[in-house]
């Protein structure tokens, strides 16, 4: 079993670091064209995976990281079924990218959901930054959908970023600022909610 470092961890994925024995699940993952689709890159030969993996073991090794090329695997076996890259931008923002989930993971849409969840925890948590941002493609209805449940805002669009499909696309663009992310994952204050209840009962009693 791969025993590389976990950052984050849920009730169906985990987000770890990538290590060599990922080398024949990413290869499958990151050389298929339906899985790639929406990303900018074209799909990768085995060859361009194993590069791409001892990239991201040497940058995990680097005192000085600024490239955090991570792992998603299911919580179970530890098996990789995505990846996401976060590049550090300044000391306090960061560009997440190259989101991806093989096609044929168990519960696909919740993995996706909580892997994405998962890579705002370490941003904000772990790496201490204020913002990040990320762009999926115009046509991309399903990654715009997550983005904008999880208060991911829309911010702009980039122009005909990048040709495939005999096309050019746009991407669009949003942000997420810690504050608001902390203010979305903690419940309201249970002393407001008895207030409310106490407001309710007094209107009651008093009509």
């Amino acid at each position: 079993m791969n025993e590389a470092l976990a950052h984050r961890s849920g009730r169906f994925v985990l987000l770890r670091e990538l290590a060599p024995a990922d080398l024949d699940r990413a290869a499958e993952m990151w050389g298929d064209s339906g899985a790639t689709r929406y990303l900018t890159a074209d799909p990768m030969s085995r060859q361009m995976a194993k590069d791409t993996i001892e990239s991201a073991v040497r940058c995990a090794a680097s005192p000085q990281r600024r490239t955090y090329h991570l792992g998603v695997a299911q919580h179970d076996d530890n098996a990789l079924i995505g990846s996401v890259a976060v590049n550090l931008e300044g000391r306090s923002s960061a560009y997440v990218h190259s989101f991806i989930l093989h096609p044929r993971a168990r519960n696909l849409s919740l993995a996706g959901a909580e892997a994405a969840q998962l890579t705002a925890a370490f941003c904000f948590q772990e790496l201490g930054l204020h913002r990040f941002w990320c762009m999926c493609r115009e046509d991309n209805t399903r990654a715009r959908r997550l983005y904008l449940s999880l208060g991911i805002q829309q911010q702009g669009l980039f122009r005909e970023v990048d040709f495939k499909e005999g096309r050019w696309h746009n991407h669009l663009i949003f942000d997420w600022l810690a504050p608001h992310w902390e203010s979305r994952r903690k419940p309201p204050p249970q002393r407001r909610i008895r207030d409310t209840v106490a407001t309710h009962t007094n209107r009651l009693l008093h009509q």
